[in-house]
């Protein structure tokens, strides 16, 4: 299961790329690299006004700084970004087969990435103005690091992990009995620019 495996190592990274790590093995984090050991990713501002700090702060000097007071939109180093965790690199121009191989979302899009100056300027614009309201369906931190690698939303190139929670029962019951999840038909479908 190589050809499937995005795990990377920090020294591995390259400015501009897209990076994501699992919290509780049940979604992603998701930030870009912009070098020197830092990324940039959104955070949930009032969601993560209100978490107790579980370590001691960072000895690396701005880590965690948010230039504009409640965007959410924040430089970490990679240790204080992965936490306990790995490290995986988000995947552009996926094949249509490695996208429905794939399962899940917030791994890889069909979209082409920008070259890495314009990625790192738009992630380094957005720390230094702000970015619009975090909303975890609509414009979450996977949904920021799309925008900065290819200058487009989400929505017009995927869905992201949050856009693919199950809306309905029957749906559920299409997925167990079908056996191939809908939400990732409906991600292909998306992300393949369904008419």
């Amino acid at each position: 299961m190589e050809l499937f495996n995005q795990k990377v190592k920090p020294s591995e990274l390259e400015k501009g790329d897209h990076v994501y790590t699992w919290r509780k093995k049940i979604y992603t984090h998701h930030g870009i690299f912009i070098g020197e050991g830092k990324l940039i990713h959104l955070v949930n501002p009032k969601a993560d006004g209100s978490r107790k700090k579980e370590k001691s702060p960072c000895p690396t000097s701005d880590c965690g700084l948010e230039k504009v007071a409640g965007s959410g939109v924040r430089v970490t180093c990679i240790d204080c970004f992965i936490k306990k965790g790995s490290l995986y690199r988000f995947k552009y121009e996926a094949s249509r087969e490695f996208l429905v191989a794939k399962l899940r979302g917030g791994t890889c899009t069909t979209a082409r990435s920008d070259p890495p100056e314009e990625v790192i300027h738009r992630a380094t614009y957005l720390l230094e103005n702000g970015y619009i309201e975090y909303d975890l369906i609509n414009n979450n931190c996977e949904d920021f690091a799309l925008y900065c690698k290819t200058g487009l939303w989400s929505k017009d190139i995927g869905y992201s992990q949050a856009n693919m929670v199950h809306s309905t029962k029957k749906e559920a019951i299409i997925e167990n009995y079908v056996g191939f999840p809908r939400s990732c038909l409906k991600r292909e479908n998306k992300d393949l620019g369904e008419q």
